[in-house]
């Protein structure tokens, strides 16, 4: 065949022949070779046993390729541009040809009637280990994964069942080191991963539920009827029959399966009494890169959705079709908030720029495009500080809501955590909130949940005021008030890098005040929220 003829190889000696004599060192170029080899193998007809071997091979290198390419995309604002999406596609190409590859294996297997054993179990823990290392890429790249992707991982798993290998053990050194690993511990991750609510994580914080969700797979007990549990556990269920991953929504039928995780739910809790009492994240092997209070926070966060049936909101949310207007940089933010005034370093404007924009103001409600960069805006967007984009809500609730946007060369790029300006249909002014998540969903459109921010913002300029005497140019600012109904009392929403205990910031917004500076109250990527007290 032409396809035999065209591979570098076609035993295990010969392959890793290829692995040391071939340059490998540049991730990009050594994901190509390996997925042309891959391609050229999957249209290949060699022993089944070989086939195993030479992936076996090809699998380690080609995951440290993997892990090296997938900085191109991991974490990015979104939507990727177009060298970010082109990683990304790669990399799921590789996954899904290494997938199809031990798919091959797995039918030659069952072909020839191996019996119940650690070598009808060995591929098919792969297949659902190269499809949990395609998943976790999809979640690092901010996109949901498809209907296809979980008619594949069910539809494997359902297959080791019938085969009655779910349960075997096999070594995955890869993956495991010398912990043992099975078809069932893999799909059990898999769902795992998802019911974390990954896309609300930082990517940091990610990387910590991916190794907890593969450590504790393993305790995940399944069930095909529904399980009698403990008071304070809750099971999660899906439906093989279904293209959708576990979830707390009821199943039934004969493909209905239950999650039971009981044993995880104890793993979680002695580790969070521990961490009370002062042991650090290493000596409870959660990590040698886990910090606290980080870790603590990260695994209540888990503990609630893998163990005691998700998150209850404080505020039901309704569905909605309406349109609201979404602001994504600080100073397109502060220009809204401060109805339509452009920010500019107090005392900076002389007495005829300010009566042109009162006059403008007084006259059209906002103020005329100027030029800001030696050009007049002509067509397409206006100056970055004046964009608002209308973005369809899909729901919404007291505090916040999700809403969606067609991809367009328009769109600005958006990060979780992220500070944006947001006024809501029913909303007479501008309100400021946190982008709590993003992802790229099936629809091709980007999704977004944010959360609003209590009070009506107040746009500042605010600085801090050095002891030495130095003064630093004034930075755009929010000052929210106290909303006694929800418990939130006064804060300043500050550029990144400005908070410390203690500080005094001088802020002005028609007159100078000056404040002292008590507590962190939240942090985004882009912003602090901080708690304070007035200076007489």
């Amino acid at each position: 065949m032409t396809g035999e003829a065209q591979l570098a190889f076609v035993t295990a000696d010969e392959c890793r022949q290829w692995l040391m004599t071939t340059p490998l060192s540049n991730a990009v170029q050594a994901l190509a070779l390996m997925l042309r080899q891959l391609n050229l193998l999957n249209h290949s007809n060699i022993d089944a046993a070989e086939r195993f071997a030479i992936l076996e091979l090809l699998r380690k290198r080609l995951t440290q390729a993997q892990e090296e390419s997938a900085k191109r995309f991991i974490g990015k604002p979104l939507p990727l541009v177009p060298p970010e999406q082109a990683a990304f596609d790669s990399a799921q190409a590789v996954w899904q040809a290494l997938l199809k590859s031990y798919g091959r294996c797995i039918e030659a297997e069952l072909g020839a009637g191996t019996e119940p054993g650690e070598q009808l179990a060995l591929p098919f823990q792969r297949a659902l280990a190269t499809l949990a290392a395609a998943q976790v890429d999809i979640y690092r790249a901010g996109h949901e994964p498809s209907a296809k992707h979980w008619h594949a991982v069910h539809e494997l798993y359902g297959a080791a069942e019938k085969s009655r290998v779910a349960d075997i053990e096999v070594p995955d050194t890869l993956r495991q080191g010398k912990t043992p690993s099975s078809p069932r511990a893999v799909w059990a991750e898999i769902q795992l991963i998802h019911a974390a609510s990954p896309y609300e994580l930082p990517s940091r914080h990610l990387a910590w539920v991916f190794r907890w969700s593969r450590r504790w797979s393993h305790k995940v007990t399944i069930h095909s009827v529904i399980p009698v549990l403990e008071s304070e556990n809750v099971p999660l269920s899906v439906d093989l029959a279904d293209n959708r991953p576990a979830g707390y929504q009821a199943v039934e039928g004969p493909d209905a399966r239950w999650l039971d995780t009981s044993l995880v739910r104890r793993s979680i809790k002695k580790r969070l009494n521990m961490l009370e009492k002062g042991a650090s994240p290493a000596e409870l092997q959660l990590g040698e890169d886990c910090t606290q209070p980080s870790t603590g926070q990260v695994l209540k966060h888990v503990y609630q959705r893998w163990c005691r049936g998700g998150i209850t909101r404080k505020h039901e949310r309704t569905a909605t079709g309406a349109v609201c207007s979404i602001a994504t940089n600080i100073e397109a933010i502060y220009f809204h908030v401060a109805g339509g005034l452009p920010f500019r370093q107090p005392g900076s404007s002389n007495d005829e720029t300010l009566r042109r924009e009162r006059d403008e103001m007084a006259t059209f409600g906002r103020l005329a495009p100027v030029n800001l960069g030696g050009q007049r805006a002509s067509g397409g967007r206006t100056e970055e500080w004046a964009v608002m984009e209308e973005w369809q809500m899909i729901n919404e609730s007291a505090t916040g809501f999700h809403a969606a946007h067609a991809v367009d060369e328009f769109l600005d790029r958006v990060n979780q955590r992220q500070l944006v300006g947001v006024r809501p249909p029913a909303a007479s002014a501008f309100l400021i909130g946190s982008l709590r998540w993003g992802m790229m969903a099936e629809d091709h459109r980007l999704h977004v949940g944010v959360m609003i921010l209590p009070g009506k913002p107040e746009a500042v300029a605010l600085r801090p005021v050095d002891p030495s005497g130095v003064r630093e140019p004034f930075k755009p600012g929010f000052l929210l008030p106290e909303v006694a109904a929800v418990g939130s009392t006064a804060s300043i929403v500050t550029p990144p890098g400005i908070f410390r205990v203690g500080r005094v910031l001088e802020l002005v917004a028609g007159k100078t005040t000056r404040v002292r500076l008590t507590r962190l109250i939240d942090r985004g990527i882009d912003f602090d929220r901080v708690g304070f007290e007035p200076l007489a």
